[in-house]
């Protein structure tokens, strides 16, 4: 594992956007299943064996054999079938959105027809108490989900929770730059917006990915441009524009919440941007 320098600072709110967490109740919401459930409609074998890949190589491990693999808000369902594909002794896929409970269904109708030990529920990461009752995981994984809850700390509490002495905490959370809150205003202008308006912010966003890579002469749409996640550049797209709630932080914060529970940082992939800053921690026995 790399060497890493964090430093730990308190939690400061105004880096994971109070009004993100409030707007639950203004009723504006992104419906990735939707998305999700056309993208896994020609999910393929490549997709799936570069998130394999993508995995191993980021948690140093080429096995997840005997493991207890807790996904929270499963989205297509391709980092649990991974998951299958590692060997993990019992999955269990969880998401409040019911196209994307049926995406991951497909998924594994598809591709593990045979997984008995492979259980898709339709649930909240909010639900304290349904998550309660779950007992612990050997390795909880939350790949771009605590900060589309409306309640990020919340649900990185609970997340945590589930973790059992000796397992893994794998998460993906949107990392904070000077942009953010523009980028937020946007989002919010999205989905408020008729479908024709949307088409036409969509278009313009792919268009301005498209000629920033070609000025600086490099091919926008190689297989190295994809997303680590094996979705399409379009629908990721599609996805970052529409995807609300929104909530940010910075990798210190993270680290800081988690390290009084007894949380090590073992791996830390960060980016410059809005993306997501992607974290493995372990929890000793």
């Amino acid at each position: 594992m790399n060497q890493l320098r964090v430093e730990h600072e308190p939690p400061r709110r105004g880096f994971s956007n109070v009004e993100g967490a409030r707007l639950a109740g203004e009723k504006i919401s992104f419906s990735f299943g939707n998305n999700w459930r056309r993208f896994v409609s020609n999910l393929s074998e490549e997709q799936i064996e570069a998130a394999k890949a993508n995995l191993c190589e980021f948690t140093g491990r080429t096995t997840l054999e005997g493991e207890t693999f807790l996904d929270l808000g499963s989205g297509s369902g391709l980092s649990s079938l991974v998951a299958y594909q590692l060997g993990v002794g019992r999955i269990l896929s969880v998401d409040i959105d019911p196209f994307s409970v049926e995406s991951t269904q497909i998924v594994r109708g598809r591709f593990a027809s045979d997984a008995d030990h492979w259980e898709i529920v339709n649930h909240s990461v909010l639900d304290s108490e349904y998550l309660h009752s779950l007992g612990q995981f050997s390795y909880v994984y939350s790949w771009g989900v605590l900060h589309h809850t409306g309640d990020m700390w919340k649900a990185l509490d609970l997340a945590k929770d589930l973790v059992q002495p000796g397992g893994s905490l794998h998460i993906a959370l949107y990392n904070w730059n000077k942009h953010s809150r523009k980028w937020h205003a946007l989002k919010r202008l999205y989905n408020r917006s008729p479908r024709v308006v949307q088409r036409a912010m969509l278009f313009s966003y792919h268009a301005r990915h498209i000629v920033k890579h070609l000025v600086r002469f490099k091919w926008p749409f190689g297989k190295e441009r994809q997303p680590r996640r094996g979705m399409s550049i379009w629908r990721d797209h599609e996805d970052w524009l529409g995807g609300l709630p929104y909530e940010y932080c910075k990798p210190d914060q993270v680290v800081h919440a988690l390290a009084p529970h007894g949380f090590q940082l073992q791996r830390l992939r960060t980016v410059w941007s809005h993306g997501c800053n992607e974290y493995l921690f372990t929890l000793p026995k």
